[in-house]
């Protein structure tokens, strides 16, 4: 191990010291942490009295930093700029948009972060995106996301998060696009997430999720993605989901679905990609699956249905 070079070693007793305290600065945060009171003293804001609200959203940003660089934050990282040279001024921080002197957009996508999601992420109340997918965060999602009333889109796929989807998620009711594939989440899809009344993007699939798939989805009718695809859901396919007219790609691809395909899919004519395949399905294929006419994409393999091709 190659001691920092500020450790002066000029004895025998001094390597050893400086082995120490470079052993010590491995234990320790590799990135200094922000100080909150900077973004009070005209160091982060250039008229901190004048826009508290923005006072209180760096106060925020600034633990939501320091939360994610006291884990491993690789060279390159976004959160890495803030706060220091060019982009001491939070207003050229990496990934944050600000509207109406409140922050409004927080994109870290691709940062290589690790750890949790922090809990301080609730703070920023005039928050309506909030992009985290394609990192390596680990843990669960954290109900206090729920704070977020003005949140119009949620993206957390891609990571290695655990446990369950939280059903408080369903008090975001401006959510437009909510996206948590390619996790590791369990436990049951909430039949809550019916209460999110402007969805038109809900993908689950890539998952373990098990249960059957909630019939108060079918009151989404804004919704034109449904993916639920690659978990371990099982049941029947609820015939309600006939209701989704607007949606154009129905995925319930790798499951463990039985029973019948329900000729309700049959309404669905907007749809360009459905998928039913890899799943148990029996019994014959819906001949009203032929109003499909917009279909591209038709997945009805690795099931036992039996019959003739319509």
């Amino acid at each position: 191990m190659k001691p920092a070079s500020r450790y002066a070693i000029t004895t025998a007793a001094g390597l050893l010291t400086a082995l120490a305290l470079a052993a010590g600065a491995q234990n320790s945060p590799a990135v200094p942490d922000l100080d909150p009171a900077d973004c009070s003293n005209g160091t982060f804001l250039t008229e901190p009295a004048a826009t508290p609200g923005l006072v209180a959203d760096c106060r925020a940003l600034v633990s939501i930093r320091n939360h994610w660089t006291r884990q491993t934050v690789p060279p390159g990282s976004d959160l890495l700029t803030w706060g220091t040279g060019y982009t001491t001024r939070l207003t050229a921080w990496n990934g944050i948009d600000i509207n109406y002197q409140r922050v409004d957009t927080l994109d870290l996508r691709g940062n290589g972060l690790t750890g949790t999601i922090p809990t301080e992420l609730s703070q920023l109340t005039h928050l309506a995106l909030l992009y985290l997918h394609d990192n390596q965060l680990t843990g669960p999602i954290p109900a206090e996301l729920s704070y977020l009333t003005r949140l119009a889109g949620l993206f957390l796929r891609g990571n290695q998060l655990t446990g369950t989807i939280p059903a408080e998620l369903s008090y975001l009711t401006n959510l437009y696009g909510l996206d948590l594939r390619g996790n590791q989440l369990t436990g049951p899809i909430p039949p809550e997430l019916s209460n999110l009344t402007n969805l038109a993007y809900l993908v689950l699939q890539d998952n373990q999720l098990t249960g059957t798939i909630p019939p108060e989805l079918s009151t989404l009718t804004n919704l034109e993605a449904l993916g639920l695809g690659s978990n371990q859901l099982t049941g029947t396919i609820p015939p309600p989901l006939g209701n989704l007219t607007n949606l154009d790609q129905l995925s319930l691809l790798d499951n463990q679905l039985t029973g019948t395909i329900p000729p309700q899919l049959g309404t669905l004519t907007n749809l360009e990609a459905l998928g039913l395949g890899g799943n148990q399905l029996t019994g014959p294929i819906p001949p009203q699956l032929g109003n499909l006419t917009n279909l591209t994409t038709l997945s009805l393999s690795g099931n036992q249905l039996t019959g003739t091709i319509p």
